[in-house]
C-alpha cells in the first residue's frame, strides 16, 4: 500500500516493547526494528502524539523526499553481519540505528537516504497479518523478549 507515488507503507505495532511489522507481500511476520530503530520510531510516535500507536500506526517511507516526512536517515555503513546502519536527526536528536537485510525486500540496494513519516493507523487497517493455514511467516530479526522478573516463591525466607 502506498500513500504517495514512490512511497511504501508498513503498519508497525508493539511486540515485547519492540516495534515490529507484518507484510503479507513479502511474507514477513513480526519483523523487528532493533538496534536503535525502535527508539527512533518511539521518539517520532510520542512527539506526534499518535493515539494507540502500540496497536499499530502507519509508517510511510521512500528513498526520495516526500511532503511531510518526519525524518531523513542517511546511510552510514554496511554491517559485516548483514544489514545497514543509518543516522539522522529525529525530532531534534541525532540518532543511529540498524536496518536488517529485510530492507532489500523493498529496495534493490541499500538507499543512501530514507525518508520516513509516521501517522495514525487508517480506519479499517489491521496491522497484524495472520498467514493462512500451511503458510509460515518469515523474519530476519526477532523482537527481543523482556528479561524475566524476580522469581516469587511465596514463602518466607
Amino acid at each position: 500500500m502506498s500513500s504517495q507515488p514512490g512511497t511504501l507503507t508498513l503498519f508497525p505495532y508493539l511486540h515485547f516493547a519492540c516495534w515490529v511489522f507484518d507484510d503479507e507481500r513479502t511474507g514477513l511476520k513480526e519483523e523487528a526494528f532493533v538496534l536503535g530503530m525502535t527508539e527512533m520510531i518511539t521518539r517520532v510516535v510520542i512527539h506526534k502524539g499518535i493515539p494507540d500507536a502500540g496497536r499499530g500506526f502507519s509508517l510511510t517511507f521512500s528513498d526520495e523526499p516526500f511532503a511531510g516526512h518526519d525524518a531523513e536517515l542517511r546511510w552510514l555503513r554496511s554491517d559485516p553481519a548483514g544489514g545497514n546502519w543509518y543516522e539522522g536527526e529525529v525530532v531534534g536528536q541525532r540518532m543511529e540505528g540498524w536496518l536488517c537485510p529485510a530492507l532489500l525486500l523493498y529496495f534493490r540496494d541499500p538507499p543512501l537516504r530514507i525518508f520516513v513519516r509516521c501517522d495514525p493507523l487508517p480506519a479499517g487497517v489491521d496491522p497484524i497479518w495472520s498467514p493462512p493455514p500451511g503458510v509460515a511467516g518469515r523474519r530476519f530479526v526477532e523482537a527481543p523478549r523482556p528479561a524475566p522478573g524476580p522469581e516469587r516463591n511465596g514463602g518466607g525466607g
